[in-house]
């Protein structure tokens, strides 16, 4: 009977199989995208919550979920608990944070 002997065979999968993980993991960090982007506002004078929801909301999303979303990011109790020149974190789907911010700034404009 032959005994074979163990090699570099097993070492060398071993080595190809780090590899290849540490390739795959910096792959998926490099193509993640974060599907929510954050806007933070300046809460002016008579705006609610449901006004800057209303802003941020987009067709496929009910609003109500997003006033949600804004109060528990903020940790806020209800419409009410909001203050002139309290800065919010409001939800922002990926790539929508620049339009947010156009249409935010351009309620201020008298």
């Amino acid at each position: 009977m032959r005994r074979r002997r163990k090699g570099r065979g097993p070492l060398l999968k071993y080595v190809a199989l780090i590899g290849l993980a540490i390739f795959m993991c910096t792959q998926i960090g490099w193509s993640y995208q974060p599907s929510q982007e954050y806007v933070s506002v300046r809460v002016e004078p008579g705006q609610t919550v449901w006004q800057l929801a209303s802003v941020v909301v987009d067709e496929d999303t009910d609003v109500r979920q997003v006033i949600q979303s804004i109060l528990d990011e903020n940790k806020l109790t209800g419409d009410r608990a909001i203050q002139p020149g309290q800065v919010l974190r409001l939800p922002v789907a990926s790539g929508k944070a620049g339009h947010v911010r156009q249409v935010l700034a351009a309620q201020l404009v008298p």
